[in-house]
């Protein structure tokens, strides 16, 4: 039998022959990665120029892709792990939950994928991910709540806000040219704006008869 001894084992004439019977088996590395193509192989005694032992490359036309390579979002397998763009791949995105559907995302519930996954967005800019009726889009309301996600509640800009009039004599009626609107009843103003004179508590209202 021949072996790989550097001798003429079966005497014809060649030593260390593919077919020995310790040759190994060398697989194509055309793109010198140190990984091997599975389906371009040969055996010899010696490492041939271009080989290696190695045959898990699953694309030996492309040295980044390769076992233990970086899993990127391009649609390639290129760790050859047998699977593409997984969720662990370096320059997977950063989605939110939208479990109210409002198109903005809870920054609470983070999950990363290179493709945006159901029920979640790109944005993290909701403040209540229960209601669909609170978001950065949202109308603001006197509720308490901070409708439209800017950190605030019960605004004056609120649509159902109120009008109230200053009442500067403490005559429990107001002066219609000095107003602000709230929520909630300021101090020092009423929701009446019949008085006449702002500053004589015994001059109220004025009506016409």
């Amino acid at each position: 039998d021949e072996v790989c001894d550097g001798r003429d084992n079966d005497c014809n004439g060649k030593t260390d022959e593919p077919e020995a019977t310790d040759a190994k088996t060398w697989y194509a590395d055309k793109d010198a990665d140190r990984f091997g193509n599975a389906e371009s192989s040969r055996r010899a005694c010696t490492q041939p120029s271009g080989t290696v032992s190695d045959s898990t490359d699953c694309d030996d036309a492309a040295g980044g892709i390769r076992p233990n390579a970086s899993e990127i979002c391009d649609g390639k397998d290129n760790n050859c792990d047998g699977s593409t763009d997984e969720d662990s791949a370096i320059n997977a995105k950063t989605w939110y939950a939208d479990t109210d559907s409002d198109s903005f995302g809870d920054r609470g519930a983070v999950k990363k994928a290179c493709n945006q996954p159901g029920g979640f967005v790109p944005n993290l800019s909701d403040c209540d991910d229960s209601a669909a009726s609170i978001s950065p889009k949202g109308t603001e309301v006197c509720d308490g709540k901070d409708n439209d996600c800017d950190t605030k509640t019960d605004e004056p800009d609120a649509t159902d806000a109120k009008t109230w009039y200053a009442d500067q004599d403490a005559d429990s009626f107001g002066d219609k040219v000095s107003s602000t609107r709230a929520c909630t009843q300021p101090r020092g103003y009423v929701s009446d704006d019949t008085d006449c004179n702002a500053r004589a508590a015994t001059t109220y209202p004025c009506l016409l008869y």
